[in-house]
C-alpha cells in the first residue's frame, strides 16, 4: 500500500477518533420553567450562564400540548455546554402530563444529535416534572441525567393549595413528617432515580418566620434530601435568605442562584 494511502487512512481514522472525544464531550443543559411560568421563568438564568463565558444558548424547543416539538435557533457541534430553553405552550397542565413532554425533548435530543448526557435547571414544579420523568418514564438507554438543579422545587406540598408555613417538619432522618400523595409515589419509586445524578436542590427562605420562599415552604423543598440523599452521586443544598429569596426572584437577576448554578454545572 502506498505511503500516503497509509497516512491518509491514519489520517482519517485519528480525526474520527478526536471527533468522537469532542462528541461524548457535549453536555446541554435544559432550562424548565415552572407552574404558568413562560420564557420569562428562565431567561435571566441563561443569561447568566452566557454571560459567564462558559455555555451558550443554542435551541428553543416549545412543547404543544399534543406533545409536538418546535424549536427555533441552531445546534451547534462545537458548543461544548449548549443551553436549551423548553416552553411548555400549556404551562398549567398535570406533572405527569408536562413529564411526557420533557420525555419527548429528551428523546428528540438523542434521536437527532445523539445526545448521551445532559443537565437540568428547573424551577418551581418542573423540579417534580423532573423527578416524575426520573422514576417513571426515563429508559434504560435514556441519555444520562448527569446534573439536577432545582429551584424552589414543591417536592412536598405546596402553599395555598395543601400546605401551610411551619405545619410540616422533617424527622431526624430528613423524612417529611406530613406526605402528600405525590411523595408518597416519589418515595415508593426513588430507586429509579439514576445514581449517576449530581443534585444541587436550591431554595428561598424570606427570614420572614414563614420559613419559606412565600409559595414554598423550606420544608417541602428539603424534603428531596430523604428521596436521594444516598441514593445519587452527591447531593447538596443552598438556602437563599433574605427578600431576595421570594419564589419568582430566585430566578430573576438573583447573582447567588447564578453564581451558584454556574459553578455546579460548569466549574473552572
Amino acid at each position: 500500500m502506498c505511503l500516503v494511502c497509509i497516512l491518509a487512512l491514519l489520517s482519517t481514522s485519528e480525526n474520527t477518533h478526536e471527533e468522537k472525544i469532542h462528541f461524548t464531550e457535549i453536555v446541554p443543559t435544559i432550562y424548565l420553567h415552572g407552574y404558568d411560568g413562560s420564557a420569562a421563568s428562565t431567561n435571566k438564568l441563561i443569561s447568566a450562564a452566557q454571560k459567564s463565558g462558559r455555555a451558550r444558548k443554542t435551541l428553543t424547543v416549545q412543547v404543544a400540548p399534543n406533545g409536538h416539538l418546535q424549536l427555533k435557533g441552531k445546534w451547534s457541534w462545537s458548543e461544548k455546554n449548549p443551553l436549551i430553553q423548553v416552553i411548555f405552550t400549556d404551562n398549567t397542565a398535570e406533572i405527569p402530563t408536562e413529564a411526557v413532554w420533557l420525555k419527548n425533548v429528551v428523546s428528540y435530543l438523542q434521536q437527532e444529535y445523539s445526545m448521551q448526557k445532559f443537565n437540568v435547571v428547573s424551577h418551581s414544579m418542573s423540579g417534580p416534572v423532573t423527578y416524575y420523568w426520573a422514576v417513571h418514564l426515563r429508559k434504560k438507554d435514556s441519555p444520562i441525567l448527569s446534573k439536577f438543579v432545582p429551584i424552589a422545587g414543591p417536592f412536598n406540598r405546596v402553599i395555598y393549595i395543601d400546605d401551610t408555613p411551619n405545619q410540616n417538619s422533617l424527622d431526624s432522618s430528613g423524612k417529611p413528617v406530613l406526605q402528600n400523595a405525590a411523595y408518597r409515589d416519589y418515595l415508593k419509586y426513588r430507586n429509579n432515580f439514576p445514581k449517576q445524578t449530581h443534585v444541587l436542590n436550591i431554595f428561598g427562605n424570606l427570614e420572614d418566620g414563614s420559613n419559606s420562599d412565600g409559595l414554598v415552604t423550606n420544608t417541602s423543598a428539603r424534603s428531596l434530601a430523604y428521596l436521594l440523599r444516598n441514593h445519587v452521586a452527591s447531593y447538596q443544598e443552598l438556602m437563599v435568605k433574605g427578600p431576595n429569596a421570594q419564589h419568582t426572584l430566585l430566578h430573576s437577576n438573583n447573582a447567588t442562584v447564578d453564581q451558584a448554578i454556574n459553578n455546579f454545572l460548569w466549574k473552572k
